[in-house]
């Protein structure tokens, strides 16, 4: 029986609706041997997922997924095998949380002048734990009433171009996959098609990736083998998932992208004798 994993995937303690431990139960149920908890921006909930991972038999790996911008594009690059613990990492996250907020407050203020009378309190409440982001703001509008649903609340207000639309902290590619190293993980450009600038690819090669997100929930099967020959070329590392966000966050189902299990093989080779492993 083939065996799949999952390494792109999200909790509360980002912008997902599924706690780590409901992600790990989720991926149990579905027969997925490994995963790797992805959350934008924070590692705060690995340990939760590994610790239960370990009782019902699910594979863990520590991840994370950076924001960066290259060319005015928003780039995410996904870390595995992170040391959760490390300083640098630790320090960039916090960095990275205050920025979050402060952008939150921004949108905040502008929703207000719209007359969208919403409060900073209500998103942080919806926030809890999490790396506060724009979902947080989308579900306090449709539980206030403001739009139909947590999409419409992007196209309306809160997508690229929109009213209370604002720019996040910028990091570049090249400092997101610096910090990946610095804690002892492997680096992988997250769903490349989405970026639509397949040109961009080989500078970003050139700043320091081990991989590239060749299968994606957004990819099919021209995107996969493009992006499978692009690995091939350059001797990247290929890796996979379905980004799932939980129930009422996109499209992106747990289980839905059969991501084979020598994918998480490979990566485990190229990263040798990891402390976490």
């Amino acid at each position: 029986m083939a065996s799949y994993i999952d390494l792109h995937l999200h909790s509360t303690q980002s912008d997902g609706s599924f706690s780590p431990t409901q992600v790990v139960q989720r991926a149990a149920k579905l027969g997925l041997s490994a995963i790797s908890l992805t959350d934008h921006d924070s590692v705060a909930g690995v340990q939760e997922a590994q610790n239960i991972g370990r009782d019902i038999g699910v594979e863990v790996i520590p991840g994370t997924e950076l924001s960066a911008q290259e060319a005015g594009i928003d780039i995410h690059i996904l870390g595995y095998f992170i040391d959760p613990a490390n300083s640098d990492l630790l320090a960039y996250l916090q960095k990275f949380q205050d920025a979050r907020r402060n952008r939150a407050e921004k949108i905040v203020a502008r929703l207000n002048r719209l007359g969208v009378r919403i409060t900073m309190a209500h998103v942080l409440h919806k926030a809890g734990d999490a790396a506060i982001g724009r979902p947080h703001v989308a579900d306090v509008l449709v539980e206030e009433g403001f739009v139909f649903s947590h999409d419409h609340a992007f196209q309306k207000y809160l997508g690229y171009g929109k009213p209370a639309y604002q720019p996040k902290f910028i990091l570049t590619p090249r400092e997101a996959v610096e910090i990946i190293h610095a804690a002892g993980g492997l680096a992988s450009l997250a769903h490349p098609v989405l970026y639509r600038r397949d040109a961009l690819i080989p500078d970003l090669i050139k700043q320091g990736l081990d991989g590239i997100e060749v299968m994606h929930v957004k990819h099919d099967h021209s995107d996969m083998r493009r992006y499978s020959d692009m690995a091939k070329h350059y001797g990247l590392l290929t890796t996979g998932g379905s980004d799932c966000h939980g129930d009422g966050r996109g499209q992106a189902v747990m289980g839905t992208v059969q991501v084979p299990s020598t994918f998480l093989d490979a990566m485990k080779k190229s990263a040798g004798a990891h402390p976490l492993l």
